[in-house]
C-alpha cells in the first residue's frame, strides 16, 4: 500500500495497489465490459425469438428454465461489473452475491443441457439417473465458491477486490466440464445410433460435417448445436484451470 501523502490522487483505487496486480485488475475490467456488451447484444438478437417463446407458445418447464438461465447470467455478468468498478458498500456481500449468481446460472444451463440429453434417452431409466446424478455434483461443485470467496475495499476507498478464492474452486469447474462431456458423447452416440450409416467414415461425416443418411433435421440441429456449446465449454473450462493452477497468480 502506498502511503496516500504520496499520491497524487489518493482517490484513485488501483494506486493503492501493487503495480502488476493494478494492471491485472485493469485487464479484468475491460474484459467484464466487453463480455457485458456482448451478453445484452446477444440477448437483444434474440428478442424477437424469446418474445415468441415466451407468448407465443405455449410455456412449459423448460421454458422456465431457459429464461432462469439467461437471467442468471446477465445477473453474474453485471454483478460481477459493478464488483469491479463501482463504489461498494459491503465488498464480501456482493462478492458472495454474484458468485451465487454465478451457481445459478451454470445450475440452469446444465438444467437445460440435462433435459435435452433425457429426452434424446427416453425411456432409459439408467440414463436419467446418471445424468441426475451428475447435474447434483455440478450443483454441489458450483456451492464452494460463494462459500470461499471472499473480498474488500482496496484501501481506504468505496471499490472492491477479490482477496480469497477456495482453493476447491477447481472441483467447480471440473464438474461442469465432465457432465458436459458426457452429455456430448451420450447424445452424440445416440444420434449416431439412430442413423443409416454403415462404414466409420460416414459415421465420422455425421459427427464432423452434421450430415449422413437418415439423419433429420433436428438431429442435425441438435448435433450441431451441441457441438457449438461443448467446444466452447471445453476452451473455456480448461483455460480457466490451467489459470487456476498457476501458483504465482494472485486471486484476481
Amino acid at each position: 500500500m502506498a502511503d496516500t501523502t504520496e499520491l497524487p490522487n489518493p482517490s484513485t483505487p488501483l494506486a493503492f495497489l501493487p503495480p502488476a496486480l493494478a494492471d491485472q485488475v485493469e485487464l479484468s475490467r475491460y474484459l467484464l465490459a466487453a463480455t457485458l456488451g456482448a451478453y445484452v447484444w446477444d440477448i437483444a438478437l434474440n428478442l424477437g425469438n424469446d418474445f415468441a417463446l415466451l407468448f407465443k407458445h405455449r410455456v412449459r418447464f423448460p421454458t422456465i428454465v431457459y429464461f432462469l438461465s439467461r437471467a442468471f447470467t446477465l445477473a453474474f455478468v453485471l454483478t460481477s461489473f459493478i464488483y469491479s468498478v463501482a463504489p461498494v458498500r459491503d465488498c464480501n456481500a456482493l462478492a458472495v452475491g454474484y458468485s451465487a449468481c454465478f451457481v445459478l446460472s451454470q445450475t440452469a444451463t446444465a438444467m437445460l443441457f440435462f433435459l435435452r440429453v433425457t429426452a434424446i434417452w427416453q425411456p432409459s431409466r439408467f440414463a436419467f439417473a446418471v445424468f441426475s446424478i451428475l447435474w447434483i455434483a455440478v450443483v454441489g461443485a458450483g456451492i464452494t465458491i460463494p462459500l470461499g470467496v471472499r473480498g474488500v475495499h482496496i484501501g481506504p476507498t468505496a471499490q472492491c477486490i477479490m482477496t480469497t478464492l477456495p482453493a476447491d474452486t477447481q472441483v467447480a469447474v471440473i464438474m461442469p466440464l465432465i457432465n458436459d462431456t458426457a452429455i456430448f458423447f451420450a447424445i452424440t452416440y445416440r444420434i449416431l445410433a439412430n442413423t443409416i450409416a454403415d462404414s466409420p467414415v460416414a459415421r465420422l461425416r455425421v459427427v464432423f460435417g452434421g450430415t449422413g443418411p437418415g439423419l433429420s433435421a433436428l438431429s442435425q440441429a441438435l448435433l450441431q448445436s451441441g457441438q457449438h456449446f461443448y467446444f466452447v465449454a471445453v476452451a473455456t473450462h480448461i483455460t480457466l484451470l490451467v489459470l487456476l493452477k498457476l501458483p504465482h497468480l494472485p486471486p484476481y
